[in-house]
């Protein structure tokens, strides 16, 4: 019907315009586009400057030559007209010649998948060369043979010819020069100069004399195609390696999981991606995918064994449930959801035991092998050769893969001068070989010949299990054992004594320590969690034995190997206190507790004989009469001994110290010395030098000396000193100061008022004032406490009656009750400071200046007041003292007044604003017009 004569006519239409084959001019402005990686199009939009899709015949040739390198013949040109010269008038449409030169398939062929059907391939750089194609694939079995040894170097090392010589190419032409083809050619090192020039010659233009590096590039790439056409999973076994097919999905299996486990391969990341729902089944085409980026090399799969682990997970739709394949790999030495059972035993391989295994020869060759290794090992050990660093320069793979090429095996061989024969050499690297891939495992025979590395450390096969329950057996005879015997040697009553002792001294809350291990609360704690919180508390000497004898003491009858830590807690607090004295505040407490004796000192008045004490007692006087004779500084000397001022020595520095003071004692005298002031820390020397050279004991004047301060701060002010103090004076100060810097007074109070009562106590006054920054003084403060004392508690002042006071220079308080009263708006004071007195003398010259300024004031009737606003923005009634010059200055008043009296003038008028002192120039105005007998703001000045 109706569609088939449309898709007719389409038919019709793609006939007559688009070309039915590609033309020579075609295929080599393809090959320069695809060589130089060009759109086509952009460049002949460039003369279309209304996009019409046509330019001129001689447009298109410029193009072709400028951009391509393609130029036309008479003939060429006239095949390119008549087949895209669509409208018969000399203009060639470029969009359908870019289009044909851009296609990928044939779009006459509709009877299929564009995919299969793809236009004739270009000749390549390997086919094609100007002039003439030639065929050297074929012919020339040398040359091929040449590139194909350096494609593999290229492949291994990741070369790419083009960008080797792209940047000689400034004009993207593919041609470089000699000089520059040979100095960018990247090898191999084993190519020899008649080689390359052999290579150079072949890719030599005999029109230009250059030579095309893009040729040289196709044709690596080419060889590079027909590899992986041979080995499409990047197997990198050789096609002349013998694999040997596995006889069960098990061998593959086994192989995946130790390379998994290995590298540590999360395999799920590499096949979730393709499953978008999670549903655990992908196609068979992403499977293998995965499979092969995953371990494909790592485990060197082929496609038989990558196509029998399909098949063990392919269901009954075609997919493949990849899930069930990461869950065997990944749980090979796992066990799944072990946070559930955490006592389980994982079963993992020995070190070692998936390591690279050496190939196994015959008993001949071994021995061979054996005497080899041995005449290695001499040489290395008499030359000590440090064989390592040498082949790890060599391996290049990611992580070291302690694997080198055969010729890097022997050059190194021969560069450490070890020389062996060719069939010695051939049966070690027989022993050596990597049987896929065929590299040597240079670790395994350096470890062999070099007793100083090691390389790899294979465990002895052991059943777990009974290592297991022997080592337990073991352990609990010991811990029986070892329990039994500190019964009989720990002291538990003086263990405790020190660890109080310990906690009173450095004030240390021992709950603190604990509980954060008990988060229930339920005062049980295992063994190891109460040792940890024993170290915490800082018993740096409290031995094994020791804290298994209190694990023991505070045992949990209910939970083994748990220790009660209250109870704990109970015996050590009573360095603190008694518990409970919160419900008996009347109870009286005992003093401090008595110090336990000393970990491993004599009882003195014991285990001492009197013949020894006698011996201790003259010597003490001896050197006590020494140290003050000679006023010796011994204390200096110890303590360089003792970095960490724990006071305490060994009893060798001890011997030292008094060998460097020159205090010379015997033997036996050291000997009764060291029973004296020795314990299991050493030597305390602090407690030695305050024998021999007590310190003078200090009066103790602290409380005496604080209750003087407290006299003198408590102390009431004399009478003439609170009399001369005004309260209107200090309130008018304050409020100026609220008025200038709108201080909210009342912020300040009510925080010390919680119960809002109107009151306060008077020390949180003076804070609240001492906050608002007034500075007052002891006097004011005190006159102001008795202005606003409340009647009912002496001790307290009626802050709301204060702020209140201050509040009234903004309004009138309940103002809205009173409506026909007109609030009077407030006028701070500007006084000059009360300490701004001068001398007599001072007096009289600022009189008689004041007096000449008021003079010429008064003739001229200068308005002196106007002048000094402008430098007042704020208008707070002051100016700096250069602005003050610069006013008397401008008024022509400056020459009246010499620098001795501007100092008069300056101190009589000083004010202080910010922690500076202006000029009040308001008071000193009031001074001149009060002298010429005007005022400031008399309008006839104005």
């Amino acid at each position: 019907g109706r569609g088939r004569c449309v898709s007719l006519c389409v038919l019709s239409i793609m006939t007559t315009v688009a070309p039915q084959r590609p033309t020579a001019v075609e295929d080599r402005v393809r090959l320069a586009a695809l060589a130089r990686r060009l759109r086509t199009t952009e460049y002949f939009k460039d003369f279309d400057k209304l996009r019409t899709g046509y330019i001129t015949n001689t447009q298109f040739q410029r193009c072709l030559n400028v951009h391509f390198g393609v130029n036309l013949t008479e003939d060429e040109l006239k095949d390119i007209l008549q087949k895209y010269d669509l409208k018969k008038n000399g203009m060639v449409n470029y969009r359908q010649f870019c289009a044909a030169v851009e296609k990928a398939f044939n779009p006459l062929i509709l009877d299929g998948k564009p995919q299969t059907q793809p236009i004739p391939k270009l000749a390549t750089s390997l086919q094609y060369t100007p002039g003439q194609p030639t065929q050297w694939i074929h012919d020339d079995a040398d040359m091929k043979v040449l590139l194909q040894r350096c494609q593999q170097y290229y492949k291994y090392q990741g070369i790419k010819i083009r960008s080797c010589y792209e940047d000689f190419d400034r004009h993207n032409r593919g041609l470089v020069t000699e000089s520059q083809f040979h100095r960018s050619f990247p090898g191999p090192a084993d190519v020899t100069e008649h080689e390359m020039r052999q290579i150079a010659g072949h890719y030599r233009d005999p029109k230009t004399g250059l030579y095309n590096y893009l040729r040289f590039h196709a044709d690596i790439e080419l060889l590079g195609q027909e590899e992986s056409d041979r080995n499409p999973l990047g197997d990198p076994r050789p096609p002349s390696a013998k694999v040997q097919v596995p006889t069960s999905v098990d061998d593959i299996f086994a192989r995946i999981r130790d390379v998994v486990y290995k590298n540590g391969i999360r395999t799920t990341e590499f096949f979730k991606d393709h499953d978008k729902l999670r549903s655990g089944v992908i196609t068979e085409n992403q499977f293998i995918c995965g499979l092969s980026l995953c371990c494909g090399q790592l485990a060197h799969l082929s496609r038989e064994e990558i196509q029998m682990v399909v098949e063990h997970f392919k269901t009954k739709d075609g997919s493949v449930r990849y899930k069930g394949f990461c869950d065997i790999m990944e749980n090979s030495y796992n066990v799944p959801n072990m946070e559930k059972n955490p006592t389980v035993e994982v079963f993992r391989p020995l070190q070692g035991q998936l390591s690279r295994q050496l190939n196994v020869l015959s008993e001949e060759e071994e021995s061979k092998v054996e005497e080899v290794l041995k005449m290695l090992r001499n040489e290395v050990k008499k030359r000590r050769l440090l064989l390592y660093p040498y082949y790890r320069d060599f391996d290049r793979g990611k992580g070291y893969t302690r694997g080198v090429t055969k010729p890097q095996f022997e050059r190194l061989l021969h560069f450490l001068s070890l020389k062996l024969p060719p069939n010695e050499l051939k049966l070690i690297e027989k022993k050596f070989e990597n049987p896929i891939g065929g590299d040597m495992n240079y670790s395994a025979f350096i470890q062999a010949i070099d007793e100083e590395y090691t390389g790899q450390v294979v465990e002895a096969k052991v059943d777990l299990q009974d290592l297991v329950n022997t080592k337990e057996k073991k352990n609990e005879e010991e811990e029986t054992a070892r329990m039994e015997l500190l019964k009989t040697q720990v002291n538990v009553s003086l263990l405790l004594d020190r660890i109080r002792e310990h906690v009173e001294t450095n004030r240390i809350r021992v709950m603190e320590h604990f509980q954060d291990f008990d988060p229930l609360r339920s005062g049980s704690i295992s063994n190891s969690r109460f040792r940890q919180g024993l170290t915490a508390m800082g018993q740096p000497y409290l031995r094994n034995e020791e804290v298994a004898v209190l694990c023991e003491r505070y045992s949990d009858p209910k939970k083994k190997y748990h220790v009660l830590w209250k109870c704990f807690l109970a015996e050590i607090d009573r360095a603190h206190g008694e518990a409970g004295l919160e419900l008996t505040p009347t109870k009286r407490l005992t003093g401090k507790l008595a110090p336990p004796p000393k970990v491993g000192a004599l009882d003195w008045e014991k285990d001492i004989q009197e013949k020894e004490k006698d011996l201790f007692e003259a010597v003490m006087y001896r050197l006590r009469e020494q140290v003050t004779q000679r006023r010796i500084l011994a204390k200096p000397c110890f303590q360089d001994f003792d970095k960490h001022h724990h006071g305490y020595v060994t009893f060798s520095q001890f011997s030292q110290c008094m060998s460097y003071l020159q205090l010379h004692i015997s033997a036996d005298e050291t000997s009764v010395i060291k029973k004296r002031f020795g314990d299991s820390k050493g030597f305390n020397y602090i407690s030695f030098l305050a024998e021999i050279q007590p310190s003078e004991k200090l009066e103790d004047k602290y409380q005496e000396r604080m209750t003087q301060l407290v006299l003198q701060k408590t102390a009431t002010l004399s009478t003439r000193e609170r009399s001369s103090v005004n309260v209107e004076q200090v309130l008018d100060r304050m409020k100026s100061k609220v008025y200038k810097e709108r201080i909210r007074v009342l912020e300040f109070l009510h925080d010390y008022d919680k119960l809002r009562s109107h009151r306060m106590l008077a020390t949180s006054f003076r804070r609240a004032l001492d906050l608002c920054g007034f500075k007052l003084s002891q006097s004011e403060i005190e006159v102001l406490e008795d202005r606003y004392r409340s009647p009912r508690d002496p001790n307290f002042i009626e802050y709301k009656a204060f702020s209140d006071e201050m509040e009234s220079i903004f309004t009138i308080q309940d103002l809205e009750k009173m409506p026909t009263v007109t609030p009077q708006f407030y006028v701070p004071p500007v006084l000059c400071d009360a300490k701004n007195t001068l001398q007599a003398e001072e007096d009289q010259i600022l009189e008689r200046c004041m007096h000449r300024l008021a003079e010429r004031v008064r003739v001229r009737r200068i308005q002196i007041m106007t002048l000094f606003e402008d430098y007042d923005k704020v208008h707070i009634g002051s100016v700096t003292k250069s602005q003050f010059h610069r006013v008397l200055s401008e008024l022509e008043l400056g020459g009246l007044v010499n620098e001795y009296e501007f100092g008069i003038i300056f101190r009589k008028f000083a004010t202080e604003v910010g922690g500076f002192y202006d000029v009040n120039y308001i008071e000193f105005s009031k001074m001149i017009d009060d002298f010429a007998q005007t005022r400031w703001d008399d309008p006839l000045l104005k």
